[in-house]
């Protein structure tokens, strides 16, 4: 939608339009990580056109605040204090040891002819 169709509508619509335009960047974002997309250029569409509803509304003094869709986490299990690994703490704490030099394979292929020969 062109800027000048944005700012013949009322605020309420505009708040209206941004909050599905919102809801549907959400769900396109997840479309396209499953790969199920019909039309992956949409996500692009519908950010310019929320930027849009964004700048119309700030142009006209009122703040346009969309909230996200919510997003409901699975309950995880909290493990105790004493069974979280530790892995930076324990990788920062040990010294390096120093690397041994490599041996030379020369006297060893040389005892090996004198061995058959």
């Amino acid at each position: 939608m062109k800027a000048a169709k944005w700012r013949d509508l009322s605020e309420d619509e505009v708040t209206q339009k941004a909050r599905e335009l919102s809801e549907e960047i959400f769900n396109l974002r997840f479309q396209l990580s499953m790969g199920v997309a019909k039309n992956p250029s949409r996500l692009s569409q519908a950010r310019r056109d929320l930027a849009r509803a964004y700048t119309i509304s700030r142009e006209r003094g009122a703040a346009l605040v969309v909230a996200p869709p919510p997003v409901e986490k699975p309950a995880a299990k909290a493990e105790p204090a004493a069974k979280a690994p530790k892995k930076a703490a324990s990788k920062a704490s040990k010294p390096k040891a120093p690397k041994a030099a490599k041996t030379s394979k020369a006297p060893k292929a040389a005892a090996k002819k004198k061995a058959k020969g």
